[in-house]
């Protein structure tokens, strides 16, 4: 048994439905259906069809294999068997046969994503002439944890790896899209950033939500979702972009609106907004998705949404959410100036205050009037130092911060660009811009240390992600007595052989500051206190594209032991004539700004 002629034909008639600038590319598998080809057959050299399945776990990220046969990394797949009855039972026996994974969900309405047209060469090895490949390709979603059996005769390797390395083109970009990710040849100036708008009743009991078309090539297909799309060139900024899409979607309109915080996943800025509305949605027109319906906080996790947009809407509850005593929270406002310098307050010696005389940004603790977190730091800013939240433009939430008994501290960001000597400061001895790159030379607590260098290197993300470089790396100079710890590169690594100082990429989510910390641990197994900002350079990185290392000053707890994972041998330099071979892009920033 093969599959049916009609089960094909209706497959690639219902995706030229969706992309009909494709139908000269397919009519002739059209026309070879109609002709009574089984297009099924390997052996059908007139053009024959195979199918793949894009596999995504809860990261999105993608299963791609590596094929002994074509030398690449490709989405598993291959030909459809005697026993399958679909496309989309052939696709997932491949998937089994070459990974292993079979607990697979449809995303979409199970219509493929896209269908390559290709000319495979010939192989007069196996008496194969030059023929067409179709290669229908479907989306799936992984449930639960995987564990991979590989098929050793077809499959070298198999990872996880971000949907950007999705060798394919249009492939590439369907799947992007589908994600609310950009596509990678994207102009600058096109949709640079999109807004997301949680619009919730006064209480902030329920979220007003669409529910969106249910087909590939849009944003998370078939879930709920706030407001929201990409900025459009006549958009002044991210509210103009939230202001726009809350009136075309819905006809919302003199919705007062608060910058909530942003996001960056994939090279895609999100900046999320919320505003109150206490309207009956029936009363509304919605212009895209199928539904509109204010959705209870009790019920988030009852309905499909993406995860993406599920962690957003929480976040932005926790934050507008009053708390009971013993509230356990405290705040924190990063307040910079046009030069990044950080407003900071030099705390009392009175006995009972905690950390005295040491810097610290302004913040405190939350009082029973407080509307969450951001209605404690908006209070906090003002008693303080006066300054209100129309003063600091925008203030969003960073972070919070987690501490080992539980107790947590909500970090924010914001912009002032006027002069302490105006402010009145109710709390502390003095109160001054300080200058984030030279945290060392002023005493502080671990946590206000920490936070003022993760508002630093937030800044330095801004910035590289608005120059186009989206692959960071953070990196550290071990300084012990004169001395900076340098490691070689085991011979089987890229680079293999040359000597660097610890480093690595940032991991999904990850700021620099974790990512250090981390990186250098694994590396080394020392503790290290971050002493300063030593600046960053570019380098072309093993998959060619640009990435951008961030490099600190770092001091250790102790000299060693230093215990190597990721490097064969370690050693101490006291200057760069001692500094063994290593990469032009290091070496010149160490010349530059080492010792």
């Amino acid at each position: 048994m093969t599959i049916p002629a009609l089960h094909v034909r209706e497959i690639v008639t219902g995706y030229l439905r969706r992309h009909p600038a494709e139908q000269p590319l397919l009519q002739p598998l059209l026309d070879g259906i109609a002709a009574g080809h089984n297009v099924t057959d390997r052996d059908q050299f007139d053009g024959h069809i195979t199918t793949s399945g894009v596999v995504l776990n809860a990261d999105d990220d993608v299963l791609l294999v590596y094929h002994l046969d074509s030398g690449r990394w490709i989405p598993p797949g291959g030909r459809s068997q005697d026993t399958d009855d679909t496309l989309g039972e052939a696709v997932r026996q491949q998937i089994a046969e070459e990974t292993g994974v079979t607990a697979l969900d449809p995303v979409g309405d199970e219509m493929p994503v896209h269908i390559d047209v290709r000319t495979i060469e010939a192989r007069p090895d196996r008496g194969e002439p030059a023929h067409i490949h179709y290669d229908v390709r479907f989306v799936f979603r992984v449930r639960g944890e995987v564990v991979l059996r590989l098929q050793a005769d077809e499959v070298g390797a198999a990872e996880w790896r971000p949907p950007t390395e999705l060798g394919d083109p249009v492939l590439r970009a369907r799947i992007l899209a589908s994600l609310g990710r950009p596509r990678e040849d994207r102009p600058a100036d096109e949709d640079p950033y999109c807004a997301l708008v949680v619009i919730t009743d006064t209480a902030a009991t329920r979220v007003l939500m669409h529910l969106r078309d249910d087909r590939l090539g849009i944003w998370a297909p078939g879930t709920w979702a706030p407001m929201g799309g990409g900025a459009e060139p006549e958009d002044a900024d991210a509210y103009a972009t939230a202001v726009r899409e809350l009136r075309e979607e819905v006809g919302l309109d003199n919705v007062a609106l608060t910058p909530m915080f942003a996001t960056h996943t994939d090279g895609y800025p999100r900046h999320v907004f919320h505003g109150s509305w206490d309207g009956d949605p029936d009363t509304l027109t919605l212009t895209e998705g199928q539904a509109l319906a204010f959705i209870p906080r009790t019920e988030f996790d009852q309905v499909p949404m993406h995860p993406s947009t599920r962690e957003d809407v929480h976040r932005v509850l926790d934050l507008l959410t009053p708390r009971q005593p013993p509230y356990g929270y405290g705040t924190l406002a990063l307040i910079s100036n046009w030069e990044s310098h950080l407003l900071m307050h030099l705390r009392g010696n009175r006995p009972g205050t905690t950390w005295p005389d040491t810097w610290s940004p302004n913040g405190g603790k939350p009082e029973p009037a407080d509307a969450g977190p951001r209605g404690t730091i908006v209070r906090e800013v003002r008693e303080e130092v006066g300054l209100t939240e129309e003063d600091i433009v925008p203030l969003t939430h960073l972070f919070t911060h987690t501490a080992d008994d539980g107790h947590l501290t909500y970090v924010f960001r914001g912009r002032w660009d006027g002069d302490p000597d105006t402010l009145t400061l109710t709390e502390g001895r003095a109160l001054a811009f300080v200058d984030p790159r030279h945290l060392g030379d002023r005493p502080m607590s671990p946590l206000a240390r920490y936070a003022a260098l993760r508002g630093l290197t937030a800044d330095l993300e801004d910035q590289a992600h608005a120059q186009g470089v989206h692959d960071l790396v953070a990196g550290g100079l071990i300084v012990h007595d004169g001395r900076l710890l340098v490691l070689r590169r085991n011979p089987d690594d890229y680079l293999g052989g040359t000597w660097e100082t610890p480093a690595g990429r940032l991991e999904r989510g990850e700021s620099i500051i974790d990512a250090l910390h981390r990186e250098i641990t694994e590396e080394t197994g020392l503790a290290v206190t971050i002493d300063r900002y030593a600046g960053h350079f570019d380098y072309t990185n093993s998959r060619g594209r640009t990435s951008r290392q961030f490099v600190f000053t770092c001091i250790p707890d102790k000299p060693g032991p230093v215990v190597l994972s990721e490097h064969d041998r370690y050693q101490w330099v006291r200057d760069m004539d001692e500094f063994p071979q290593t990469t032009p892009e290091l070496r010149a920033f160490l010349v530059q700004r080492w010792p």
